[in-house]
């Protein structure tokens, strides 16, 4: 299991070469050696092989979770 523990914003432009897939994900959110967390869990596109299967997890502290909050508010102008 892999934690975040830092979030950076990249100067990079970044131009998408491909195309998106849309997919579902799962959230909840847990207790580990007294500290909370959230979980993000997604699953393969119906393009995938494997559908239904776990493609990534993001486990988030509050800490990265202000971080990527504040990064969204401002890419989203929220």
């Amino acid at each position: 299991m892999a934690i975040i523990t830092k979030i950076s914003k990249s100067n990079e432009e970044y131009q998408m070469k491909n195309r998106l897939t849309n997919c579902e994900a799962l959230y909840n959110d847990y207790l580990f050696k007294g500290e909370k967390y959230v979980r993000i869990q997604t699953f393969g596109s119906e393009d995938r092989k494997d559908k239904g299967k776990q493609s990534q997890v993001l486990h988030l502290n509050k800490e990265t979770a202000i971080v990527l909050i504040q990064y969204l508010k401002n890419s989203f102008n929220l």
